[in-house]
Order: structure tokens, then C-alpha cells, then sequence
């Protein structure tokens, strides 16, 4: 009875021996919480250009025909008037002041008591329109009479004598040039409204844009500031730039979920030491979540079978995630070995082939052993390399049809009526990669150039 005891409890350590290396020991799940790699701040400059002939080309086209009418005698003057544009207006710009010249054509009837008398003439007005910019992004116009030139003198005869008029025609100035200038005033603001156009602006820069369907790949501004230079004119040009300070981030997976929407900033010329430079450079962090690496990374790698002589392997599942600054590969096996292995490797950015890489992937210790004991063979072979170019081709591939899909989108896009971007993305680098409980971030620096040109003012 006694030597039947002792058997069976020799049995029970052997069993329960067997048991404990039937597997190898899971790594532990851990991730460093130091706050090593820090965003940097990014600026994106966005120049402006309106061209100066578009504006004065969209002012002929708003103001048309008949521009000022007076049909009554008893207002004050005993005189109707009927001003029509006689021609082209002429306009110049230096620094906020716009100066029109608007010719106008003139049609006269003085009441004489006695009877009515008419007469015609020509008249060109100088105009003077100054441009501020309200704490809401209002654009505010204040269009002053800078002054008059008489391209015809106006005549009324009467009895047969010629009798000069212009001390009576200046009191129409008075009455037309307010009318003028507040069509002036409203065609600008009408069809001007920056307040609009940043406010949708700042509004589509918080929403995550998408980048590429296939690798579900979203692009997030997170626009914190926005200002703009002052303006100036430059070879017919009047120029800005409008400087967006933001912290952006790129995230694979579900559409993630806009933050919370911060109020349009108000408006100051606060980036007075900006330059007018097209360039811009974004730090972004990229964050590609364990479960769709794992997902990726299955489409290359499930069903792959290795073999080595007369045994065969076959991968059936793997799961990722991280224990410090390395990645645990877990792979799922069945074949002549079935069962988990475990490999770890540090990913690090390459800067010579501008991609991140999975460095010294190897079986951890207890896997190695494990399978020294049990399936040599298997850890002898070139199992590793296979999952370890897989890894590296995942994640480079997926950055360059990131690339790709972003310069596609910067070229000649419309953001309104008249209104045009356009870009060129020159370089996406890499500049850092770690673990976090998230997933695998990368910091990375995209590069390239931006520009606003509006056609004019007729959109």
C-alpha cells in the first residue's frame, strides 16, 4: 500500500511536470509610461494670393448699368439725376487701402419753374475703400469720395444761353458718391466673407480626414491657433499668410472620434514675425493599433507554411502586443509542432531605408529552450526572417500609400468657388517609434508645401 502511494504521487509529479513544458512560458504584457517622445509643435503656413485684376474684373461684373438715380424735383435740389457707369472701373491696392476710379455718366433735369431743362455729362469718381478685419474674421470695408474729375462738363441751356452747371452738379456728388460707395462696401463684403471661409475651415481641420480606404488610415489636424500676416501687395498680387498652429496625429483602424470642438479663434495679425514661406513641416504620431496590425499582419502571414525536410508547420493565428520597448509576436502553430512560440523584437526607424523595422526579432529565451528540448529543428530554421520581413513590409507599405493617397489629395483641390489649394508632399519621415498600451506609435515629420490662390470675387 505504502510502495502504491509513492507511485502514484511519483506519477502526479511526472504529469504535472509534463504539463509545464508541453508550452512555453507567455512573455508578460507591460509598456513603459515615460513620456519620451514628446509632440512637437507643428505650423502649417497657408499662403494667400488674390489676385488684384480678379477683384477689379468681379467689381465691373457687380456693378453694371444704372448706379445712382434721383427721380424727384422737390428734394431740396429741383433736380433729377440718373448716373451710369461709363466705362471700366480702374482700381489699385497698397497695404489695407483699395482706390477705385469709377467713370459715370451723367443725365441732368433742373426744374427752372418755368419749365425743365436738361443736360448730359461726364464725371470720374475717386473712390478710397479701407479694409479691417473684426475679432470674429468679419471682413469691414469704409468707402470714402477721394475726390472727382469732370470728363464732360454738364450745360443747361436756357433762352439760347449756355449757363454753367457744376456748382448744381456738385450737390449730386454729395447724394450718389454715398450710394456708390455703399454699393462698393456691400459687393465686397458680400462676396468676401472670410469669416465664413476660416469658420468652415476651422471646422473641417477638426474632423479626421481620411487618407486611404484600403488601409483605413485617418489624418487629424487638431488645429489649437489661427492667425494671419498682414496684408501687403506684391506684383499685382495681394498677399497673406494664414498660419494654423495644430497638434496633429495619424490613426489606422475605425474612424476615431472627433474631439471636442474648439471655438474659432478671434482674430489678430499675431504671426507678425511669421515668414511668407510656402513650406511647411508637420510632426505627427501614428498610432496602429495591436488589433489591426494583427489583422494586416495575418493577411500575410496566416495559412504561410514553413518547412524543413519532411516537417511542416503551418502559421494558424498571431497576436501582438508589447512588454517595454519591444513587441511580442505570439504565433499560433499546428503541423508537425503545435502550439504557441513567442518572439520579441524592438521596432527602430531605419533612417537609410526611411521605414520602421522590426530589430533583432528572435525567439524569447524560454521558447528557444523550450523548443531546443523539443523541436529543434524549428528553431534552427528561417522561421524568424520570414515573420520579420513580413513585419517590415506591413508597416512600410502602409506609410507609403499614406503618402501617396495625402499628395493626391493637395493637388488643385477646390475649397470653394474661385478658391484653390494646392500642394506637394515632398517627404514622410519617421522619426521615432515606441510601444504604448494602444499600439505601435510612430513620431513622424511630413513635409511639403501649401498654397491659397482666390480668382476674384465673383464666386
Amino acid at each position: 500500500m505504502f510502495r502504491k502511494y509513492h507511485f502514484f504521487v511519483l506519477l502526479s509529479v511526472v504529469f504535472w511536470a509534463s504539463c509545464k513544458t508541453t508550452q512555453p512560458v507567455r512573455p508578460v504584457e507591460l509598456y513603459n509610461q515615460d513620456n519620451r517622445f514628446a509632440n512637437q509643435p507643428s505650423t502649417i503656413r497657408i499662403p494667400v494670393n488674390i489676385d488684384i485684376k480678379g477683384l477689379e474684373r468681379s467689381l465691373n461684373n457687380q456693378m453694371q448699368g444704372l448706379l445712382y438715380e434721383d427721380n424727384s424735383f422737390t428734394d431740396g435740389d429741383r433736380m433729377k439725376v440718373k448716373a451710369r457707369k461709363n466705362g471700366q472701373i480702374l482700381l489699385n491696392m497698397e497695404g489695407m487701402t483699395v482706390s477705385y476710379e469709377v467713370p459715370l455718366g451723367l443725365w441732368l433735369q433742373y426744374n427752372l419753374g418755368v419749365g425743365t431743362a436738361e443736360a448730359t455729362g461726364g464725371l470720374s469718381l475717386r473712390f478710397k475703400t479701407v479694409f479691417s478685419i473684426s475679432n470674429d474674421w468679419s471682413l469691414k470695408t469704409r468707402t470714402s469720395l477721394e475726390g472727382h474729375n469732370w470728363t464732360e462738363r454738364p450745360r443747361l441751356k436756357v433762352a439760347g444761353v449756355s449757363m454753367p452747371v457744376e456748382s448744381i452738379a456738385n450737390i449730386m456728388l454729395n447724394r450718389s458718391t454715398l450710394s456708390i460707395g455703399e454699393q462698393i462696401d456691400a459687393t465686397i463684403e458680400e462676396y468676401f466673407k472670410l469669416e465664413e471661409y476660416v469658420g468652415e475651415a476651422w471646422k473641417m481641420l477638426a474632423e479626421p480626414f481620411e487618407v486611404s480606404e484600403e488601409y483605413r488610415t485617418w489624418l487629424l489636424i487638431n488645429p489649437r491657433d489661427v492667425g494671419m500676416t498682414p496684408l501687403k501687395v506684391v506684383n499685382g498680387q495681394m498677399q497673406s499668410t494664414i498660419v494654423v498652429k495644430s497638434e496633429p496625429a495619424l490613426r489606422f483602424g475605425n474612424k476615431p472620434l472627433s474631439g471636442p470642438a474648439l471655438a474659432l479663434p478671434a482674430f489678430s495679425y499675431r504671426y507678425l514675425n511669421e515668414t511668407a514661406d510656402t513650406g511647411f513641416q508637420i510632426f505627427l504620431d501614428a498610432v496602429l493599433p495591436f488589433d489591426q496590425a494583427e489583422k494586416i499582419t495575418q493577411q500575410n502571414l496566416r495559412g504561410q507554411r514553413f518547412e524543413q525536410g519532411k516537417r511542416v508547420v503551418v502559421v494558424d493565428d498571431i497576436e501582438l502586443y508589447g512588454q517595454g520597448n519591444n513587441i511580442v509576436v505570439n504565433l499560433l502553430m499546428s503541423g508537425s509542432y503545435k502550439g504557441r512560440i513567442y518572439l520579441t523584437g524592438e521596432p527602430v526607424f531605419d533612417p537609410n531605408r526611411n521605414r520602421i523595422e522590426i530589430e533583432d526579432l528572435d525567439f524569447t529565451l524560454d521558447t528557444k529552450n523550450f523548443l531546443f528540448k523539443s523541436a529543434a529543428w524549428l528553431a534552427k530554421g528561417s522561421l524568424q526572417k520570414m515573420i520579420q520581413e513580413n513585419m517590415d513590409y506591413l508597416l512600410d507599405y502602409n506609410l507609403q500609400e499614406a503618402q501617396l493617397e495625402m499628395q493626391r489629395q493637395l493637388k488643385d483641390y477646390e475649397i470653394g468657388p474661385g478658391i484653390r489649394l494646392n500642394g506637394n508632399l515632398t517627404t514622410l519621415d519617421i522619426h521615432n517609434a515606441y510601444l504604448t498600451p494602444e499600439g505601435i506609435k510612430v513620431v513622424m515629420a511630413i513635409k511639403g508645401d501649401l498654397g491659397v490662390k482666390v480668382a476674384g470675387l465673383s464666386w
